[in-house]
């Protein structure tokens, strides 16, 4: 029989739109209506058609006061038969609108204690969490042949031409990309401009998340 033989004072491995400790927190229940799998635990979402009642993926032009809080996670969500963790249509949720909660992290997200933690709402990536208050852009590897790719040259190249550029300015990138010379890149747009609904990071992170202290 297995048994626990170690009580270490660490914290424990975060999920999405898991609660982060036991200090005071607000949650209200909402009925989803995106479709199958659309919501997802720790994204922040906004009132749907029926406000008070539903909530939704947040979509462009949404502002603070249509975000609700963020979707904390249920331990009796069923896996479809992928494995994956689907909140299905007319589910009810638990929306946290104070507290402490593992929130999603945008491709682009720095995560720094303290500072603000703007809502994206659009791109593939609406409802996650960005520490940019702007729109944003990372580069991407791609082939040569990829429309709009540029082709990486050394920091001490002259002059370079429209299709290159220097390898100092690859910046940022994404997933932990590396650029050298010779690789080729394209720019890719995240997200347009981000929503501030008063929200920080707090002092944790993980693989995609981050702890987000909704106030």
């Amino acid at each position: 029989m297995a048994a626990q033989l170690d009580y270490g004072y660490g914290m424990s491995k975060g999920v999405p739109g898991g609660k982060y400790d036991l200090s005071m927190d607000v949650v209200v229940t909402r009925t989803n209506e995106e479709a199958d799998g659309v919501l997802r635990f720790g994204m922040a979402a906004m009132a749907g058609s029926s406000p008070g009642t539903t909530v939704k993926v947040p979509v462009s032009g949404a502002t603070a006061e249509k975000i609700e809080g963020i979707v904390l996670h249920a331990e009796n969500t069923e896996q479809d038969r992928k494995g994956r963790v689907v909140v299905p249509n007319h589910a009810s949720v638990g929306i946290m609108t104070y507290g402490k909660i593992w929130g999603r992290t945008s491709s682009d997200a720095v995560p720094v204690y303290g500072n603000k933690a703007y809502v994206v709402v659009d791109g593939d990536e609406a409802g996650y969490f960005t520490s940019a208050g702007t729109e944003a852009s990372v580069y991407l590897p791609c082939e040569a042949d990829t429309s709009g790719a540029l082709e990486v040259v050394a920091d001490d190249t002259a002059s370079p031409t429209a299709a290159q550029i220097k390898v100092s300015g690859v910046t940022p990138v994404s997933g932990g990309y590396v650029p050298a010379v010779g690789d080729h890149v394209e720019k890719k747009k995240l997200h347009g401009d981000t929503v501030d609904i008063g929200a920080t990071f707090g002092t944790e992170t993980d693989d995609g998340i981050a702890v987000i202290i909704l106030k």
